[in-house]
């Protein structure tokens, strides 16, 4: 599975974050991306942008964020379902309470507790092999929530705080995103039997290889400054 954890977007304040942000959502639709849940800096952009990425084809998924005071149903799906290879795996996006600390009153934006999910969560307990939750939790916000769900496999974060990989009981906590000339990558091997082994691993990118159909080359072509 191929999934995003949110943060990627760049403020919407910034003046070039239209276009940084479409080359994104153009490389997640090219690159086939199973989920893309939203995180602190998507939220601070438009919520029509999303609504619009989604209708265009995008596979968000916020289990927790309703647009509205009064909805009652959440404003994307709130997990996808993947068979692999005859396992059937689930993937849950869950945004932080945190995150809702910046948005301003006018958003229209709701974000419930993600512990308030216990009946989805353990529904789908019961009807999948493997599940993964993705989203912007600090490496102690991730520890309350395998407190809560002690049953979920993998956590994928894109905050910060999360550098690399790491147990939360038997829960693996990864990090999503990064800085460098390199690409950090788990392999989890997933059997029928609930047995899950962990590998993880560092590939040094090759600059000799061009990159015309990555970000960075749309980014080259499309005379916006490069950033580290």
């Amino acid at each position: 599975m191929v999934v995003e954890a949110g943060n990627f977007a760049t403020p919407a304040n910034d003046a070039e974050a239209v276009p940084r942000r479409d080359i994104m959502l153009e490389f997640y639709h090219n690159e086939q991306y199973d989920a893309v849940t939203l995180g602190e800096q998507e939220l601070l952009n438009p919520i029509t942008t999303w609504i619009t990425a989604r209708d265009n084809g995008l596979p968000i998924v916020a289990a927790n964020l309703f647009y509205g005071e009064r909805a009652k149903k959440p404003l994307f799906e709130p997990f996808k379902w993947y068979d692999r290879g005859g396992v059937r795996m689930a993937v849950v996006g869950l945004i932080p309470e945190r995150a809702a600390a910046s948005l301003p009153d006018s958003s229209g934006i709701k974000i419930t507790s993600p512990f308030e999910q216990q009946k989805m969560m353990r529904k789908l307990n019961k009807r999948t092999d493997h599940m993964t939750v993705i989203g912007d939790f600090t490496p102690e916000e991730a520890e309350s929530l395998v407190m809560a769900y002690p049953f979920v496999d993998l956590i994928i974060s894109s905050n910060e705080k999360v550098f690399h990989m790491t147990n939360i009981g038997t829960t693996v906590l990864a990090a999503c995103g990064g800085k460098g000339y390199y690409g950090d990558y788990l392999q989890m091997p997933v059997e029928r039997q609930d047995s899950t082994g962990v590998n993880s691993f560092r590939e040094t990118l090759d600059v000799k290889v061009p990159a015309d159909t990555m970000y960075e080359g749309k980014i080259a072509r499309s005379g916006i400054k490069s950033r580290k």
